[in-house]
């Protein structure tokens, strides 16, 4: 038995700095990992006095649902936030003071596998996780009552376990209930346990505790099919017109043992779901429940039953229903269920153009889609923290959602998960695949998501605690990378991912190695950490004059590699030499128009390649580009149905990834032209320099900074452009058009014929 003692200071409405003193010891009910059923506890305990306040602070891995009286504490779902459990784990605070009642009271949970016991079987081997065991909780209510008083009531064994309908969960596979199961009641004070077991007493899982701080995971929209259609005697094709992470809720009427086989894809075959799509990385065992399949066997109770999984999610457009016998089922039968980390929105952006308002949408959906407690790659296939995708599109969440919390709480795990010697895996949280002891498997263009992340933190919100937080780990990265370069030029790692025109890996590993050396010394600088900001600046200029010495030929101002990702690359990162930079943007606008508009690139020039061009007089072809719809390019995707972004050009993997989705941050840094100054971060000063494209008549997009909304908009009106801007109190921005000057404005509004 494990006992917990820890001191902690939790903010919760109502009870500001509450000192969560956490005694008793994490339960759970079988040390069986293969056991497949989710575990029900219960606990009954008495309020004898007048009650002034009841919080329960809460750690249940994987997954918990908690009840009061039979209600639940909390409408979020696929509770607790992901960590890598063996170093961190987070707890919950909920207030239940409106859920008990005088005299006993009943507490009960059920628990689900999450990540920390997965058990079906895919390449990423998380079966084989280091932290990898059964579900377990640890629930501290503190009650304190009007006279003063103070009583806990704590997991032990005193609480009573049994298992009930759920018969199998897994995030890569589904879920199995068996409604036949069910215990009718059991989470409310008149149920008669008396059959049930003890609770186990167990160990940790071994992390810290540190409270959830970052919203919950929650049903952010519901969706309802827009076609169905009967496809065979027994089976229906629902069609959800959107794609999109979640699970439905099924409403069916049948008889007893009726089973109902629900399988989650993206596209279709022949008119049918195609069952084949994405499970390429799936290593499914005999007898094992299918990829994105979750079954429901009916209770014939007479009437309508409903199944909603609980511990588990999927990424899909389409569902098949399977029946094994006749039930007849219609668009009332399903309804979508669209789970997201609950981020307040903080930004939107509209314009004039159809196609932009679509993309910058799917970017929208793509990003919620992708972010469900981790910032993650697709929700189907994978699941995965991987590094590259989420530092190509935090600005997205930024720009679009108050998703700060999200990423401090994930710039954590990646320090959990960097090695003694600064090594960072592909993937955060990491089980351990994949990974290379020297980071050379991934390289820098991956494991920059520390220092970028950070260091956009700090852009956008002002955060310093972040910055220093994280400093010495990001130190230590950019060290590693400076071991393992050769002459300042490092060589390994994965590059221009996904691209249809490949660039040699040193060339973007070595601008990335740059840009994490020019970082250090910027965070350096601003923690007053002299020295390390000239050694690293300097670090900075001998990695520059190493790349251009061995890619740019000074007699012709050009680069050996001229792919667009190399060439925006050099511009983006600020390496090609400032009496070159001219030529290299007209090579790159010329590679573009060469290419017919469409893209070649992968996800670093996705990046890249727009505002390299339109920063420096090309934004016209840049919105040209974005806006073609032959192959292959964005909106060729969105011109043939797709509501989110693909994993590559061709739509051959995955249909719901976001890191080819940076051109939502550019709507709202070059269209509407609002711009952070990194000189006085969090936007307590920034631009507005919006480009005026012909393409649109207006464009206007809105942030929440931390002092207020800003606001640009502008309009054709004739011959003239009418621009509104909204400057927040305590701030000030400058209006910085191209041939003219640039001009001071106040907070308040301000309204310019140009």
């Amino acid at each position: 038995m494990q006992r917990i003692l820890l001191c902690l200071l939790c903010c919760l409405p109502g009870f500001l700095y509450a000192q969560v003193n956490w005694s008793g010891s994490w339960i759970t009910n079988t040390t069986d990992t293969t056991s497949t059923k989710a575990p029900f506890f219960r606990k009954v305990f008495h309020t004898g006095k007048p009650l002034q306040s009841a919080v329960a602070y809460v750690s249940g891995v994987g997954y918990h649902v908690l009840y009061v009286n039979g209600k639940p504490v909390t409408d979020a779902v696929l509770e607790q936030g992901y960590t890598r459990y063996d170093k961190r784990l987070l707890y919950n605070t909920y207030d239940i003071t409106p859920l008990l009642g005088s005299g006993d009271n009943v507490v009960a949970a059920e628990l689900g596998n999450g990540w920390y016991n997965v058990q079906s079987h895919a390449v990423w081997e998380f079966h084989k996780a280091p932290w990898r065991n059964t579900p377990r909780m640890l629930i501290n209510i503190l009650l304190t009552y009007k006279d003063g008083s103070k009583e806990t009531i704590v997991t032990d064994r005193s609480w009573k376990c049994t298992t009930g309908p759920s018969q199998y969960n897994n995030l890569y596979t589904g879920e199995i209930y068996d409604a036949r199961a069910e215990l009718p009641g059991w989470n409310k004070l008149a149920y008669n346990d008396a059959g049930w077991q003890p609770a186990l007493e167990t160990n940790s899982p071994g992390g810290i505790l540190v409270p959830q701080e970052m919203p919950s995971i929650k049903i952010i929209r519901r969706i309802k099919p827009v076609s169905v259609k009967q496809v065979s005697k027994d089976e229906y094709l629902f069609d959800m017109g959107q794609n999109f992470a979640g699970v439905v809720t099924l409403k069916v009427k049948g008889a007893a043992g009726t089973k109902v086989t629900l399988s989650y894809r993206e596209v279709l075959k022949d008119g049918k779901i195609d069952l084949a799509h994405n499970t390429e990385h799936m290593r499914s065992w005999p007898g094992e429940l299918p990829f994105q399949t979750d079954i429901y066997i009916l209770k014939g109770s007479g009437g309508i039953e409903t199944f909603t999984p609980q511990f588990t999610y999927h990424g899909f457009q389409y569902v098949s229903v399977k029946t094994t016998s006749g039930i007849k089922l219609d668009k009332t039968s399903l309804e979508g269920l669209f789970y997201s980390t609950d981020f307040e929105e903080a930004g939107h952006f509209t314009s004039s153009d159809p196609m932009i308002n679509k993309l910058y949408e799917a970017a929208r959906q793509s990003y919620r889609s992708n972010f469900l407690s981790i910032p993650t790659d697709c929700p189907q296939r994978e699941k995965n923290g991987w590094t590259a995708d989420a530092h190509i599109s935090a600005e997205i969440g930024l720009w679009n959602y108050k998703s700060a919390p999200g990423y401090r709480k994930w710039l954590n795990d990646i320090r959990d998960a960097q090695a003694p010697n600064g090594a960072i895996p592909g993937i955060v949280p990491s089980n351990g695949w994949g990974s290379d002891s020297r980071d050379y498997t991934f390289g820098p263009a991956w494991g920059s998501a520390l220092p970028i992340i950070t260091w956009y933190l700090y852009v956008y919100e002002g955060d310093t605690a972040t910055m220093r937080e994280n400093y010495d780990a990001i130190k230590k990265y950019t060290d590693l990378l400076s071991s393992g370069a050769e002459n300042y030029i490092f060589k390994k790692g994965l590059g221009d991912w996904m691209s249809i025109v490949e660039t040699p890996v040193p060339f973007t590993s070595t601008a990335c190695y740059y840009t994490d050396a020019v970082l250090v010394s910027k965070m350096a600088r601003i923690l007053g950490k002299n020295e390390d900001a000239l050694a690293y600046a300097a670090l900075a200029e001998k990695i520059s004059t190493a790349f251009n010495k061995e890619y740019y030929d000074p007699q012709t101002m050009q680069y050996s590699v001229t792919t667009a990702t190399a060439l925006s690359t050099t511009i983006y990162h600020k390496l090609v030499p400032a009496p070159a930079l001219n030529k290299t943007v007209a090579q790159l606008a010329k590679k573009i128009t060469d290419n017919h508009y469409h893209a070649d690139f992968g996800v670093l020039g996705t990046k890249y390649v727009l505002p390299s061009l339109s920063d420096n007089g090309q934004v016209e072809l840049a919105m040209k580009m974005l806006t073609d719809t032959g192959y292959a390019g964005w909106a060729h995707w969105i011109a043939h149905g797709a509501t989110t972004l693909f994993e590559d050009w061709p739509g051959q993997y995955t249909h719901n990834h976001i890191f080819f989705g940076d051109y939502c941050a550019w709507f709202y840094k070059t269209l509407a032209g609002i711009r952070p100054d990194e000189a006085a971060p969090g936007f307590k000063h920034f631009f507005i320099q919006p480009l005026f494209v012909s393409q649109l008549t207006f464009a206007k997009a809105d942030y929440q900074c931390r002092y207020g909304k800003i606001v640009s908009s502008w309009k054709r009106v004739g011959k003239q452009v009418v621009l509104e801007v909204e400057v927040p109190a305590n701030t000030t921005a400058t209006l910085r058009l191209q041939g003219r000057e640039d001009k001071l404005l106040q907070p308040g509004r301000h309204k310019l014929t140009l």
